[in-house]
């Protein structure tokens, strides 16, 4: 750990011990001893109190750590990160014949193939983990939720399977592969630790679909957490932040574009025109698949290592720039005409308003499809003339 993630882990024992000694040296040089020892006294409180709540557990090859979606980007991370904590890792991975899979196996990681969409496949997966754990005696100390899909594009491009898998893999696959280990989860008080993004809170246009199965699993981690508390398993949100250029998350995106496009209807082609095309090419940089490798953020593994070991844990743990928070708390407390135009801002998407060209005739894309017949009589009277 550097001086500076040091420096940030400690920072309330750091802020309290200087008050403290401020006390002490303040009583030393006034007559006003008993308001400077007060201060000190209250001081030293709060550091010890900080010590004890900010204590975490110790991880060794006994305890278990599952990661699922580690075929790259934050699963492959997280996987190596918690064998450098010092934890056996299970890594599921989607192929276990990919490259992030031969890697993590090169590193002694455990690698078992898992996809949460299919219940055969959870069934298997389960069987494998209780042998293992049951074999080698080991306790599963967490369980790691990272496994998700996000498709871009606006709600009506998006096509039913799509929308169907992100649900599938974000929400419901989440839940199933958490239900089937539910046994060795009360059995061992294992923490539940579940991914989460920005998109939950704030929705955000462009990822509609996905930011629905990130509020729903929030609110689906909310609800067990009260429920799982009584019986000694913690439940917790970890929202890492933006990742994507280091990811494969974003992998498929031209071919997501390239079904929308095959399936819009005529209508909707003709009303969007460009547009979508531009929207398209907008993100044709984050469409590239980059080769497994960690990601480079070390603010994310210091959040997320509180969220695992902390022996009492907050309910979320969120990595983030300050000027997510400045947006977020204006997002909070705006109306909502100016929250939207303040979500235009922050997301920076293709403009709508730009104008459109359709054989020598300008048609606004502000007018929509109600302006379609206008624009086929303007055609067959340039073939008439």
């Amino acid at each position: 750990m550097g001086l500076s993630a040091w420096v940030r882990k400690h920072s309330m024992i750091l802020i309290a011990g200087a008050t403290s000694t401020a006390g002490l040296l303040y009583s030393c040089y006034t007559t006003n001893k008993r308001l400077a020892t007060l201060i000190s006294l209250c001081s030293f409180g709060s550091a010890c109190l900080q010590k004890h709540y900010g204590s975490r557990h110790m991880l060794n090859t006994n305890k278990v750590v599952i990661v699922t979606g580690c075929d790259s980007g934050l699963g492959y991370s997280l996987a190596l990160h918690c064998q450098f904590l010092g934890a056996t890792v299970i890594a599921s991975v989607l192929d276990e014949n990919g490259q992030g899979a031969e890697l993590l196996k090169k590193t002694g990681i455990i690698v078992l193939p898992l996809d949460i969409t299919n219940e055969k496949s959870i069934e298997q997966f389960y069987g494998d983990v209780r042998l293992l754990l049951n074999k080698k005696r080991y306790t599963l100390k967490a369980l790691v939720n990272n496994a998700g899909v996000m498709i871009f594009g606006e709600f009506e491009w998006q096509t039913k399977d799509q929308m169907k898998h992100q649900l599938e893999v974000n929400f419901l696959g989440t839940m199933k592969i958490t239900h089937q280990l539910m046994p060795l989860i009360r059995r061992d008080s294992t923490r539940i630790v579940v991914v989460s993004s920005h998109c939950a809170s704030e929705p955000l246009p462009g990822v509609a679909a996905y930011s629905a199965t990130k509020a729903a699993i929030n609110a689906w981690a909310t609800a067990i957490r009260v429920e799982l508390k009584k019986y000694g398993i913690d439940v917790v949100t970890f929202v890492p932040g933006s990742f994507t250029q280091e990811s494969n998350i974003l992998a498929k995106q031209s071919e997501c574009f390239d079904a929308m496009k095959e399936s819009m209807t005529l209508d909707a082609r003709y009303f969007y025109k460009d547009y979508f095309d531009r929207y398209a090419k907008y993100f044709e940089p984050l469409a590239c698949k980059v080769t497994p490798k960690a990601v480079e953020n070390p603010r994310i593994y210091e959040k997320f290592e509180g969220a695992l070991l902390d022996s009492y844990p907050s309910s979320v743990y969120k990595c983030e720039p300050w000027r997510y928070c400045f947006y977020y708390t204006l997002f909070k407390i705006t109306p909502y005409y100016i929250r939207d135009r303040l979500t235009e801002s922050f997301v920076k998407l293709p403009n709508w308003k730009e104008k459109n060209i359709d054989k020598g005739f300008e048609v606004d894309s502000s007018k929509g499809p109600i302006f379609e017949q206008i624009a086929k009589d303007f055609s067959l009277l340039e073939k008439d003339l």
